[in-house]
């Protein structure tokens, strides 16, 4: 009897040991919050097992047996989701098994502001680090037509807004949620009434992006160059030279209108050859449904100084107000 008691006690001690560790390695690893949380990435196909070793080789849970009896227990093993996660370490193993089965995977946000060309972007892109911006600026100027209907170079249809992206990106799946985001808001707004297709209206929003400071102007802008257009006028957008120039220039110079280049509104009638910048949405609204006005003509307001403009409809009106309005 004394020997099954002293067994008993010693199962019991044991039992009780082996409680009280398994307790402690379902605590968290920082117990104080001292330590940062961690970017792990969880592979296709996973196991419990291995998530479990990752997760102790990065000190984010006490044991990687442990974690995998754990998952075994909630029946979540074919619930663990691949992706990047931040994890943190003040983190119990069962909050982290729920934030692997969320799906609630590590993104980042990035946004581009309305008038860049693609090199610029690539800029953004760069800083950000998001994925090679040489294939960024390879697959958006010569291969835009894998992306769906769009030119092979995609310049005017990379839609500035804020993107959420994979935490790790690739040019090829930037461009394609940058398209798609393009297909939802823009492509509506080309319609039946519509002065003018798709790839025109873009090239017309691009023109509005680049001259327009007052939003409430777009509108206006867009019903001038409409007027132009409809009276054979050449556009003789400022713009366009700048982009025909390769380079913004503060001031232009009568010899700049000069620029042999088919993006030269001064010389050469109608649309340039293709989009000069990435319109906004708003401009791509104003092209699309430019205000119908009598307007001709406009000049900025160096008065004012708020970028705004005068608009006019003859060319006696306009040089009147370049006399008085342009400094």
């Amino acid at each position: 009897m004394r020997f099954f008691l002293c067994l008993f006690c010693l199962l019991l001690a044991v039992a009780g040991w082996a409680y009280y560790q398994y307790k402690d390695v379902l605590h968290p690893v920082d117990l104080d919050g001292s330590q940062k949380a961690k970017v792990v990435e969880i592979a296709p196909g996973a196991t419990a097992s291995s998530i479990g070793e990752l997760l102790e080789r990065e000190s984010l849970v006490r044991s990687a047996l442990a974690f995998r009896l754990l998952v075994r227990y909630k029946e979540k093993g074919d619930a663990l989701q691949s992706g990047y996660y931040l994890i943190s370490p003040a983190a119990t193993p069962e909050q982290i098994i729920e934030q692997l089965t969320s799906g609630k995977v590590l993104t980042r946000k990035i946004t581009f502001p309305e008038g860049l060309l693609i090199p610029q972007m690539a800029d953004i892109i760069a800083k950000n680090h998001l994925c090679d911006t040489a294939e960024f600026i390879e697959l958006a100027t010569r291969h835009g037509k894998d992306y769906g209907d769009f030119p092979d170079n995609l310049l005017g249809y990379l839609l500035p807004d804020t993107y959420e992206v994979p935490w790790v990106c690739s040019a090829d799946e930037l461009l394609r949620i940058i398209t798609s985001r393009f297909n939802e808001l823009a492509r509506p707004e080309v319609n039946n009434k519509s002065p003018l297709n798709l790839a025109q209206t873009i090239v017309l929003a691009s023109l509005i992006e680049r001259e327009a400071q007052v939003s409430s102007e777009r509108p206006i802008i867009a019903g001038v160059y409409i007027n132009r257009l409809n009276a054979g006028m050449l556009l003789q957008c400022d713009a366009t030279i700048q982009f025909a120039l390769g380079k913004q220039k503060e001031y232009l110079l009568y010899s700049d209108l000069d620029i042999d280049s088919p993006y030269n509104t001064y010389l050469h009638a109608g649309l340039p050859p293709g989009p000069i910048c990435n319109p906004g949405l708003a401009a791509i609204k104003a092209a699309a449904h430019p205000q119908k006005n009598n307007y001709l003509f406009y000049v900025r307001n160096d008065i004012k100084a708020d970028g705004s403009h005068v608009f006019t409809r003859t060319e006696s009106e306009h040089n009147r107000a370049v006399n008085k309005y342009l400094r």
